[in-house]
């Protein structure tokens, strides 16, 4: 308020001052600058981490205002299920989720009005189990043999993506490479919807 009077009794002392008329345009200056840059803050400021991340926020695609995608890629390490969703007493659905322990998820860029990153889907299902089990206990699997099965991993993910559906964000990527699993442990025990 003390700075808007100043202003204005500015103005009326000396309007047509060059002082007044450099002041005046710096005031331009800086709206334009403020409104230009605006609209990147609040895209890039909807996501935080924890610890610098190799994610980066992509450039908005066409379906930006309901995904959001980042580039790059990250090495992760947590635990792993991949679960047949039963409907009728059958097994249909095939789902592979990943679960990141508490250094990696400050790697994964999450909404700023949630938490960090609890699970992580990947679409590709069949792959991420192929890449996951060991090949005895994947061909049994796939076969609806198992329908359970989880373990210990330290994988790399790459398009990493988030998306809200059935009133919950989502968090995916697509399984690169695994490194390293261990303490696989595959069952014949329904597990209901893994879903929305």
């Amino acid at each position: 308020m003390p700075v808007m009077h100043a202003v204005s009794a500015s103005r009326s002392r000396s309007s047509g001052t060059p002082r007044y008329r450099l002041m005046k345009s710096m005031i331009a200056v800086l709206l334009v600058s403020l409104s230009a840059v605006t609209p990147c803050l609040s895209a890039s400021d909807g996501f935080s981490t924890a610890k610098p991340s190799p994610l980066k926020l992509a450039k908005p695609g066409k379906d930006h205002d309901r995904v959001v995608h980042f580039t790059g890629s990250v090495q992760l390490s947590g635990q792993f299920l991949v679960g047949w969703e039963i409907i009728s007493n059958k097994p249909h659905y095939l789902r592979a989720v990943f679960f990141p322990d508490k250094e990696s998820t400050m790697l994964l860029p999450h909404a700023a009005e949630t938490g960090p990153v609890k699970e992580l889907l990947f679409p590709n299902a069949r792959q991420a189990a192929s890449m996951l089990l060991d090949s005895e206990t994947a061909e049994r699997f796939f076969a609806k043999e198992l329908l359970i099965a989880r373990g210990e991993a330290t994988l790399t993910i790459a398009d990493y993506r988030t998306v809200v559906d059935c009133d919950h964000r989502w968090y995916m990527a697509e399984l690169i490479s695994v490194s390293k699993n261990s303490q696989i442990v595959a069952s014949v025990q329904e597990n209901g919807r893994l879903g929305c």
